[in-house]
């Protein structure tokens, strides 16, 4: 049967689910319906988690030209990228435990404990983690969350202390909760661990009868404050740019060749990129003679000046390709139309781009227009991204 069929067929009964109204049921047949509609909805889940992977295996979303397969379904399904990130990764590990997936999909486990067992998965350790799948089975069909969580992090700690086998690499993890909060979840060796730790206790008020704040809460303030020192330290123009140093022959001048763009570490480079690297830089001319020699050194000169890209950071606020959410730390400022081109640079030829964005409407046949306010994105085909 087609696919299509299926989740037309599915449609129908979620049509009818939502016109059941819960004031009309009684508490005992309330309570049924909870766990019979939950479980549903993990198995719906275990479905959606093998095709995100699927899917993240190949690339769905490039043609839209988003950074992931998570990025696009942030944008294209409204999903939180986090979720997104957490749905692929239960596919991969479900690929790799068969019976995980069998009994998720059975409606045996919920998603939340394929989550949980996913978190287990350590780089070089694929053998040992499937040797140890009936164990977490049996946790998670025996609803022992805890005791899940337990064995899960037993398996991590082991896997890390084998000196056969590579360590787990440093991570940190920021996301936003359903409540609109920020949530932080790190993993650190024990060094690094012990730098922040030491860096938090430093900046954490003593606790005293004048301040009834836990120490979780006066820890998460410190933090706070950490990273309010950096960004001090930081200054206006917290983002590096490209100085791209423009080599105009005597050639050049007089013929109309394009002239040598050497980068100050990379040497010569591709035109596009020259064109990427000149939307938001230093230039400097030099001008040399026909046997090389120095005639002229012009001043270096920025193509967006400081106050513009202030006023482009509070008029963006991050990345304006459609569909990404990258904050404006991460980005440079574009020129529509080339300043090489004529194009001026004002507010209204000017946005922000997240570097990934900002090679894909510099590539060839990619569009970018903007009237002030909207920008729009062309692909080669002349379709628009949405």
């Amino acid at each position: 049967m087609a696919v299509v069929d299926v989740t037309h067929r599915l449609g129908l009964v979620v049509d009818e689910l939502v016109e059941i109204d819960p004031s009309e049921l009684s508490d005992p047949v309330m309570a049924e319906e909870l766990l019979a509609v939950r479980a549903e909805m993990d198995r719906l889940e275990a479905v959606f988690a093998g095709l995100a992977h699927a899917g993240h295996v190949r690339g769905v979303g490039s043609v839209d030209g988003a950074a992931s397969t998570a990025a696009w379904l942030r944008h294209r399904a409204g999903m939180r990228e986090g979720d997104a990130k957490a749905a692929i990764q239960c596919g991969a590990v479900c690929e790799l435990l068969p019976a995980v997936d069998r009994a998720w999909r059975d409606g045996e486990i919920s998603t939340g404990a394929v989550r949980v067992i996913a978190e287990a998965r350590v780089k070089g350790f694929d053998d040992e983690l499937q040797g140890s799948e009936r164990a977490f089975l049996t946790l998670a069909r025996a609803k022992d969350m805890h005791g899940l969580r337990a064995a899960v992090a037993h398996f991590r700690n082991l896997a890390r202390r084998d000196g056969k086998k590579p360590r787990n690499l440093d991570g940190l993890h920021v996301s936003q909760t359903f409540g609109g909060r920020t949530a932080l979840r790190g993993d650190l060796s024990d060094v690094d661990g012990e730098t922040v730790t030491t860096a938090l206790h430093a900046y954490t008020d003593p606790p005293s009868l004048d301040d009834p704040l836990p120490s979780s809460a006066r820890m998460a303030a410190a933090l706070v404050r950490i990273c309010e020192v950096a960004l001090a330290h930081l200054g206006d123009e917290s983002r590096p740019t490209a100085h791209v140093n423009v080599v105009v022959d005597w050639e050049t001048l007089t013929e109309g060749r394009l002239g040598r763009t050497d980068g100050v570490f990379t040497g010569p480079i591709n035109v596009d990129d020259v064109r990427r690297l000149l939307c938001d830089c230093s230039v400097s001319r030099v001008l040399t003679g026909p046997r090389g020699e120095v005639l002229d050194v012009g001043r270096s000169r920025r193509t967006v000046p400081p106050p513009m890209r202030r006023a482009l950071v509070v008029r963006d606020d991050g990345c304006r390709f459609p569909g990404c959410n990258r904050p404006s730390g991460w980005c440079d400022a574009h020129h529509v139309v080339h300043w090489s081109a004529g194009g001026p640079t004002v507010l209204d030829n000017l946005v922000l781009l997240c570097d990934r964005h900002h090679h894909v409407v510099h590539e060839p046949g990619w569009l970018a227009k903007f009237d002030g306010e909207a920008l729009r994105v062309l692909r080669p085909d002349g379709t628009e991204v949405m």
